[in-house]
């Protein structure tokens, strides 16, 4: 009876531990596609430092060249996406396929 008893503790603690190495993991798949929907503003100082525009239309800037935007940037990593997408050049968070900024990078 006296090792039965203290046997159930451990065993308490065998699955929680098994449950937390599991829940971690788990948690960071999807709170990592929440958080990196987060959209770009213009207003970001990122985005500001990058002359960044949700429009390629607005871009007044010497860098561009007509037909260049998100959406055909090789740091655009949806390639799929029709309207907002996550990118490289502001840490994950979604730009608009039609916008600009003077990271743009032909797509390989």
């Amino acid at each position: 009876m006296g090792k039965e008893v203290l046997d159930r503790p451990r065993r308490r603690v065998l699955r929680m531990g098994a449950a937390t190495i599991i829940a971690v993991p788990a948690a960071a798949l999807i709170v990592a596609p929440l958080m990196a929907a987060e959209r770009i503003s213009e207003d970001d100082p990122q985005a500001k430092a990058l002359h960044y525009r949700h429009d390629a239309a607005d871009v007044d800037h010497e860098s561009y060249e007509e037909g260049q935007n998100c959406a055909n940037c090789g740091l655009f990593t949806d390639p799929e996406a029709e309207e907002w997408g996550p990118c490289e050049a502001f840490g994950g968070k979604h730009v608009a396929a039609e916008g600009w900024c003077n990271a743009w990078v032909p797509r390989a």
